[in-house]
């Protein structure tokens, strides 16, 4: 016999009902609530500090130096913001070098060799002669780690250039060879594999062709064992290469190359800031990648940029006894992207019990209008549920409420919202499930001019610049500083928010950013999301003081209800073929996989296998977020079926084995282990 369709909602919300009157007394204070977490005093003193105006500043400064990671220009944007720092009385500093020199591996991902480039010039010297450009004028047509010489020779057109097929009854050997691929990709095939003397990359066909003019950043990513073999690398506008076409086909298109630069050993530099709370054993992490190509402005200069006038308006109000002293320390992390942060991380695993949680500022400088964009803050993943969501939505109503503007900045819309978990930024790193500290991500997208000569300063809005830098501010300052009548009124509202996810993925009404269908057995979405619920409220604990913690016991308690609940609600009618329960999965890895042009070891340790993964990674909509939070659930506890259920609440049904495939493959290489259930 079926059961009524309806039950197993009357039972949620009975048991709703029978746990509310408890919990909602812990938020019955004796004044009536504010609807924000931030305490309104508090967030105007902020407001009233956080300049717009001086953030661009900083911008400006940032930008005028070529911020590619284990660089000099790295070197010396790091010592700029030092400099400023130092300026305004923040003295407690500490620098880590990490070596870097495409050989060295932490966790999948190589540290790059550094690079000294000086100049760069790409000319056609037949059948005319003309400069197409040179890195002093344009520095991102200059492919990073192109190495130093000069190169004469015929051009060839490959197409992609990716692989094998693209060079298919074509002879590359002393020739200069133009490709739409990523310049290390082709560089990689081209150069190293075939001869090639360099690589020319013009922007593929459905790469923005309504901006003509766009010049794309590239890198080739030289590793240690290809140094002697690599040469040079240059971009090119799509109007370029619309010109230079028929003389490629042709045959008679010469170029010389000529390029200023070495390649060599280096170092990962990571700076760390503190402002000390009284507690030294918990902090708030607040991080920004600082390179890029110059100029960089929104990606990455604004968020950098950010984090200095951050650290500047908390110093002054601290000193000034405008908010509360802190209880909890303010950690600022100025990075190397992902190569930076995850060998800082694989330095200091004690990071997991120190940090409640972290704030991630990449691009968040954008002119809404300019670059026809938004402002996305990513959540945490499933595998890592937080408090933290909750309380930047929070604040990011507040800031909508106030309608910051900034003196010489834009009147534009403060277009945001709140995105399920996206990868791409520092916050993978520590959102990952052998870090386990929640980050959320601060950024702006869609943007135009990502990665091209086009992310300029122009670009950036000083309104923009204020309103995310306030919404960041506050929210950190919360972290620090929160008192037990704050933390409880979040934790209801975690609370309130958890509810509602759990009610609409029962009724099976949730979106999910993957391409497969939500139709799971009841235990497969209901579970995992009260499991959830438990998890996201839990952290909160260490916030409190004993007293408060008293309180705190009774919102928990609801969540002891919702998991017995979730149990009457599994049916055994399951059509899915049983995965064992006694193969249990754990990662050794930090972060998601380099796969990529930047770290070829992934590629390689799996030799044939990559075939199988790539082909995944094609069919499989989400493939690497998909790998990325089955990789966190595998914490040596939860079984394969426990994880393929997670990430099927997550994602929506995968095929059957998928998961299991991946994790095999992994093991092969020694990133993931089998173990015994504990």
């Amino acid at each position: 016999m079926s059961r009524p369709r309806y039950l197993p909602l009357a039972l949620l919300f009975i048991t709703l009902l029978r746990i509310a009157p408890q919990a909602l007394a812990q938020l019955s204070p004796a004044k009536p609530l504010d609807k924000y977490v931030v305490p309104q005093p508090q967030f105007e003193a902020i407001v009233g500090e956080y300049s717009g105006e001086r953030a661009l500043e900083y911008v400006r400064g940032i930008t005028q130096f070529h911020r590619i990671q284990a660089s000099p220009g790295f070197t010396g944007a790091r010592n700029w913001v030092m400099d400023h720092l130092k300026a305004y009385g923040i003295s407690d500093v500490e620098v880590e070098r990490f070596p870097s020199d495409g050989h060295t591996r932490y966790s999948t991902h190589v540290g790059p060799m550094a690079w000294t480039a000086r100049e760069g010039e790409l000319w056609v010297e037949e059948p005319f002669r003309e400069r197409l450009c040179r890195f002093s004028d344009q520095p991102v047509c200059l492919s990073t780690l192109s190495n130093g010489g000069e190169w004469r020779g015929v051009a060839v057109d490959v197409g992609g250039g990716t692989d094998a097929a693209s060079y298919e009854g074509k002879d590359v050997r002393a020739k200069v060879v133009f490709a739409s691929g990523y310049a290390g990709a082709v560089h990689r095939e081209a150069v190293i594999r075939r001869g090639a003397l360099g690589v020319v990359i013009y922007p593929a066909p459905d790469d923005r062709p309504e901006y003509p003019d766009l010049v794309r950043y590239n890198g080739l990513w030289v590793q240690a064992d290809e140094k002697e073999k690599a040469t040079f690398g240059f971009q090119i506008s799509h109007r370029q290469w619309e010109r230079l076409k028929p003389q490629i086909a042709s045959g008679k298109l010469v170029l010389r190359a000529k390029v200023d630069a070495e390649l060599h050993a280096g170092a990962l530099e990571v700076t760390s800031v503190y402002l000390r709370g009284s507690d030294p054993s918990k902090e708030v992490i607040l991080v920004a990648h600082l390179d890029h190509y110059k100029f960089g402005a929104n990606d990455n200069a604004s968020g950098s940029a950010s984090l200095l006038e951050i650290a500047r308006a908390v110093k002054t109000l601290l000193d000034q006894k405008r908010i509360p002293p802190l209880k909890r320390t303010l950690h600022f992390l100025w990075v190397p992207e992902h190569f930076g942060t995850v060998a800082w991380l694989t330095k200091h695993p004690e990071v997991s019990e120190r940090a409640i949680a972290a704030l991630n500022l990449d691009m968040v400088g954008e002119n809404l209008v300019k670059t026809n964009s938004r402002l996305n803050i990513a959540r945490t993943p499933d595998s890592l549920p937080s408090f933290l969501n909750n309380l930047v939505e929070n604040v990011a109503e507040q800031v909508e409420e106030a309608n910051l503007v900034s003196p010489n900045g834009s009147h534009n819309l403060f277009h945001w919202r709140m995105t399920p978990y996206s990868a791409g930024s520092d916050h993978d790193m520590f959102n990952d499930g052998s870090v386990r500290v929640p980050a959320v991500q601060f950024g702006h997208w869609p943007d135009w001019t990502h990665h091209t000569n086009e992310d300029s300063v122009d670009k950036v809005d000083s309104t923009t610049l204020r309103r995310v830098g306030v919404l960041a501010t506050a929210s950190a300052v919360w972290l620090a500083t929160a008192d037990d009548d704050q933390v409880i009124r979040l934790a209801g509202l975690t609370m309130g928010s958890s509810f509602a996810k759990i009610y609409l993925r029962r009724l099976g009404l949730t979106s999910t950013p993957g391409g497969f269908p939500r139709r799971m057995e009841p235990g497969q979405g209901l579970n995992p999301s009260v499991e959830q619920a438990t998890q996201a409220m839990m952290p909160l604990n260490i916030l409190l003081t004993e007293n408060g913690r008293l309180r705190f016991q009774d919102l928990t308690r609801v969540f002891g209800s919702f998991e017995a609940l979730a149990k009457q609600l599994e049916r055994s009618d399951s059509k899915r073929t049983p995965t064992p329960m006694n193969r249990i999965p754990r990662k050794k890895y930090i972060g998601p996989i380099a796969d990529g042009p930047s770290s070829p070891w992934f590629r390689q340790a799996l030799g044939a296998e990559y075939a199988w993964w790539r082909e995944q990674a094609r069919q499989v909509p989400q493939f690497e977020l998909i790998v990325y939070e089955a990789g966190n659930f595998a914490d040596s506890k939860r079984s394969l079926a426990e994880i393929e259920d997670a990430v099927a609440a997550e994602y929506g049904e995968l095929p059957q084995g998928f998961i299991e495939g991946i994790f095999n493959r992994l093991a092969k290489i020694g990133l993931v282990e089998w173990v015994e259930r504990k």
